[in-house]
Parts: C-alpha cells; structure tokens; sequence
C-alpha cells in the first residue's frame, strides 16, 4: 500500500483533538482525587500554557525530531527514537487495555478477549498501514459523528443540569502543581508532533496552537458539563460521558450508550492506528530495510496487552512511572530543543567553513 506522506494542519489537529477525546471520555478531569472545580479549571488551562511553551521547538523544527538527530548525530537519533519508540508502544497498550475493559464491563462480558484484541489490532494495523493522509481524512469525518453524539447527549441531559453542583474553592499551588503534572500526562498525544510535523506541508503553527485551543475549550467544557449534571457522582462512575448521555433519560434517543460505543470504537481503532503507524515510523528511521513494521509494533502491543490482561497485573503503575507529565515535557520539549540547537549549530559550521 502506497504510504501518503502529507496531511493539511486541520487534519492534523483533529487527528490529535480525536486522540484527546479518547482519553477524556473515559475520565473526569481530577474529580477522582476530591480536587475542587477551581483547580480542576486552573490546572488545564496552565497545562494547556505549558504545552504551548515546550511545543516552541517543534513548530520551528518542522521537521521530525528523530530524523534531524539521526541525520547530524546518528546515535543522539538512535538513543531518541528507542526513548520516543517504547513510549508510544506504552501509549498504544494504555489505550487497548482501556478499550478492553470498557467493553467487558459494558457490552461484551463473555466474549472471548484474546479473539477481539487480535481482531481490532489487525483493523488497526490495516489502517496504519493506509498512511497518514488516510487516519487524517478518518480523523475529520470522526469528528463530525463525535459533535453529533455529544450534542444528542447533552441535549438528553439538559434538564438535570444543577448550577448548585458548581461549586468554586481556592486555587493553592500545592494542589495546583499536582494537577497540572497529571493533566500533562493524560495530553501524551502531543508527543506524536515531534514526529508528525514532517507531514504537514504548510500552517504547522497554526495546526498546532488550534489543537492546544480546541483541546483547551474540550477540556473545559467536560468538567463543567459533568459536574453541573452529574454532581459528586461524576467521582463515582467510571464512563462519565455515558453517565451524562443516560442520565437524562430518553428524550432525544433511546439508547445512548450504542451511539457512545460506535464513537469510541472508531476513536479507539483511529488512536491506536496512529500509535501503530507512529511506532512503525520510528523503526523505519532506524531500520530502514526492516518490513512489516507496523505487524511488528502491533505483535509487541498484543503480547503485551495478553500478558497484562491473563495474568490480571495491573498496568496503571507502569504507565503513570514511564508516561509521566515529566516525560511528556521531555519527549515533546527537551528533546527536540536539542534537535533544534543541533540542527542550528550545524548549519552556522557549515556558513562559517
């Protein structure tokens, strides 16, 4: 299959807005922890300064940070894309073990796990494979169904919107810092410009800061809408965006949770396709003539996955501890900071002799 190379700077930031959206329908911004509605706004808006900050380097870069490495400092660029590599195979398996238990607590309780996670890796496979141009036109049309279902949603739920439920306290550092670390670490998605700005063909600053914003406005509006309706509960279910659809009865639709479904299984196939191709991309750049990239990033994700999932160890250590805010800011700042002064510093040598 041929492997499209650009995608315009709104398919990026959609293909990563998706992304975002993945990981917040399964979680409420900090409401887990008691953290107040105040940090709660304060800390994603910080975060969001933060990323807007540490993503500097990469809009000037324009160019994927491994293969500037690679090509002015062969092993700097081996040792970043190893680092880059086992970060998004770590990101890949957070997000099919997340999938894997929402539709065995929700939908699919008996079906057989090892026969849907190899089937939805192999959908996902097929679909990094087709290139980025193809996830980036996905990406658009799933954002569209994800607006459709999330208006048939609150529409549903209108009427048990409570104002009492918003409650404002004070904003200290000490609980502030905390939240702004987890909330970089639940934007892991940003990580992925450092190797998908290659791709884009002009505007890269303009996909980049628009997906901070929209993430931003996403974010936002997620805790508000929530805590309105849901109140104190919304610390107590695991799935708050199907909560918020089923909470208001069926007014506009009968089931709301089967349109939930549809949307975050096709988010889910999109995300983890993007990991796959990202995964993929990495190993091309180290090992050029290696085939079936994409085959051999997902056989590391599934064995895995099985292992976690059959021996009924618990994965969240791990990927809090390798997938932290810390590494987020190294992967997505850090690192192509380097690139950039080395890149810059080649450049000026070669003026000079």
């Amino acid at each position: 299959m041929e492997n499209k190379r650009y995608i315009g700077w709104g398919q990026l930031l959609l293909l990563l807005f998706m992304c975002r959206v993945f990981t917040i329908m399964t979680f409420v911004p900090f409401a887990a922890d008691g953290t107040g509605l105040s940090v709660r706004f304060a800390a994603a808006a910080v975060s969001a300064a933060i990323q807007a900050v540490i993503l500097i380097p990469v809009v000037l870069l324009k160019d994927s940070v491994t293969d500037v490495l690679l090509k002015k400092c062969r092993p700097a660029g081996i040792f970043a894309a190893a680092l880059y590599l086992v970060f998004f195979l770590l990101y890949t398996v957070n997000s099919l073990l997340h999938f894997q238990q929402f539709l065995s607590e929700r939908f699919f309780k008996y079906a057989d796990i090892t026969v849907w996670i190899a089937i939805i890796l192999i959908v996902c496979v097929y679909c990094g494979c087709l290139g980025i141009e193809a996830l980036g036109r996905s990406a658009v049309l799933l954002f569209w169904l994800f607006i459709a279902a999330v208006t048939a949603m609150i529409f549903s739920s209108a009427k048990s919107f409570n104002t009492a439920n918003l409650y404002f306290d004070s904003v200290t550092p000490d609980g502030l810092f905390p939240a702004v670390m987890d909330d970089l670490a639940r934007n892991g998605e940003i990580c992925a410009l450092a190797f998908l700005a290659k791709h884009v063909k002009e505007k890269l600053r303009c996909g980049v800061y628009g997906l901070l914003a929209s993430k931003l406005l996403l974010a936002e509006a997620a805790i508000l809408t929530i805590t309105a309706v849901l109140g104190d509960f919304a610390a107590l279910t695991d799935y708050p965006f199907l909560a918020l659809g089923t909470l208001g009865g069926a007014r506009f639709i009968q089931r709301s949770d089967s349109l939930y479904l549809i949307v975050w299984t096709i988010t889910a196939v999109i995300n983890i396709a993007l990991f796959l191709h990202i995964s993929a991309g990495f190993l091309e750049e180290v090992f050029p003539k290696l085939k079936f990239r994409t085959t051999i990033a997902a056989v590391i994700v599934f064995a895995a996955t099985m292992f976690f999932t059959v021996t009924n160890t618990s994965f969240s250590g791990i990927f809090t501890l390798l997938c932290s805010g810390w590494t987020v800011i190294i992967l997505t700042g850090a690192i192509p900071l380097a690139a950039l002064i080395i890149s810059k510093r080649k450049v000026a040598e070669k003026k000079h002799e």
